[in-house]
């Protein structure tokens, strides 16, 4: 774990008067893809953002964009697999910003693997940052969003529908971030606070490149999955997130919005 303390204010001005404006927003996963493209969303809308990952470089360069921008965010990189991490994340927001209004669980790792080459730790990676991690963030995190009347928003996936061949570890993260959220919703059925879930479906991230399906896939049963229209840019599929996370969405409660150009129409 480690604090980047030089950004611990690196704006003075924020970007504008925008829909978050006075916001504190921490999102994970920060450091690329729909994180980033997130991170830098929200503070072009106003907010203060937590930046929080794993990879130091990718953080300090989105931090680096919103300050040129004008924006204010903090930033810690840590392991979210860890759960005291995840409460130093939340507390850093927290100290920074005097309070937190919405939790974004974007960060996540996509593995494919045949059933027999699945090792224990390929499947402890894999539910250490898709599931101990959103946990563990939101555990923290809600004491200070029931004070705001914030919000959570966690990021699934169609996996979490439908079975996908050659992704059984990755699909049971998902399916398990959903059943969280959907079970934290009900305990906190009666308290000031937002709980949903954004199920995207292939999007051209840097979690994508390098992966190899096994030698001896077939490609009839990755086809059902794909989808007949090209994948999404994380900027696209930043437009229902920040949605779910504005005071438009006070009526959404428990509920999971697909943003997958129709994979799971039919």
């Amino acid at each position: 774990m480690g604090y980047l303390t030089a950004l611990a204010a690196i704006g003075e001005v924020a970007m504008s008067e925008g829909e978050f404006s006075g916001k504190s927003v921490l999102v994970t996963g920060a450091a690329s893809g729909l994180g980033r493209a997130a991170s830098l969303r929200f503070a072009k809308e106003g907010a203060r953002v937590c930046l929080v990952d794993l990879n130091k470089q990718g953080l300090l360069e989105t931090a680096k964009r919103i300050r040129e921008a004008g924006g204010e965010c903090v930033a810690n990189d840590g392991d979210l697999a860890n759960p005291v991490f995840c409460a130093s994340a939340v507390a850093m927001a927290v100290e920074a910003f005097g309070g937190l209004d919405v939790l974004c669980n974007v960060a996540g790792i996509l593995r494919f693997h045949a059933l027999g080459d699945v090792t224990p730790e390929n499947w402890n990676k894999l539910f250490g940052a898709n599931v101990t991690g959103p946990f563990f963030m939101m555990q923290a995190a809600m004491p200070h969003l029931a004070e705001s009347k914030g919000n959570v928003v966690n990021v699934v996936s169609t996996a979490a529908f439908a079975g996908q061949a050659y992704t059984a570890p990755y699909a049971a993260t998902k399916s398990a971030l959903l059943s969280l959220t959907k079970s934290l919703a009900m305990e906190f059925m009666h308290a000031p606070v937002r709980i949903n879930a954004l199920a995207p479906g292939g999007m051209l991230t840097e979690m994508v490149n390098g992966l190899e399906f096994p030698a001896d896939a077939d490609q009839a049963l990755i086809a059902r999955y794909i989808g007949l229209r090209p994948p999404s840019q994380p900027e696209d599929i930043v437009e229902p997130l920040l949605f779910l996370a504005s005071d438009r969405a006070r009526s959404v409660h428990g509920a999971c919005y697909t943003a997958d150009s129709g994979i799971t129409a039919g």
